[in-house]
């Protein structure tokens, strides 16, 4: 009777405790797969601020370096001395496209006055260059380079009649 009554409790521990302890120990690795998760999220979070931060940085550094180029190439192109006063005195055209054929340059000079810009064909040579903006102040163009090329085409340039 012992034997049986010891039997008895052995099994009942053992087939019933497999599932509570199981249930305990895979509840525990879920929740440590969650903290993982949790600590890993917020390391790529802290990760993706500072590589916003050090490319806001970036960016402030680059144009700071752009306006500076650009005072000092128009102080000397103004004041005609220095290594710059004629390299490019002169219109400056935000170029939008450039085509061969006169018609097609006409019909996408009137597609980008369709967008609200003041446009002008240049003929350079056999080309026929489309402008979407043009000026005798290097800067000003500039600023307005980076609205055409968002707007208009990501490949706008700049060229320098003199």
């Amino acid at each position: 009777m012992r034997k049986m009554l010891f039997l008895l409790c052995i099994s009942t521990i053992a087939f019933s405790g497999c599932k509570f302890i199981g249930g305990k120990s895979v509840k525990s690795e879920r929740d440590s797969l969650r903290v993982y998760a949790f600590t890993l999220e917020q390391k790529i979070a802290n990760q993706e601020q500072n590589h916003k931060a050090t490319l806001d940085q970036l960016k402030r550094e680059s144009q700071a370096q752009i306006d500076s180029i650009i005072l000092t190439y128009e102080s000397e192109t103004a004041s005609g001395k220095g290594k710059y006063s004629t390299a490019a005195s002169g219109k400056y055209y935000v170029i939008v496209g450039s085509f061969k054929t006169p018609s097609y340059a006409s019909n996408w000079s009137g597609r980008v006055a369709d967008k609200g810009y003041q446009t002008e064909i240049v003929q350079v040579s056999y080309w026929n260059l489309v402008s979407a903006d043009s000026g005798t102040n290097l800067k000003s163009v500039l600023n307005e380079l980076s609205s055409i090329r968002s707007n208009v085409s990501s490949n706008a340039w700049i060229y320098v009649a003199r």
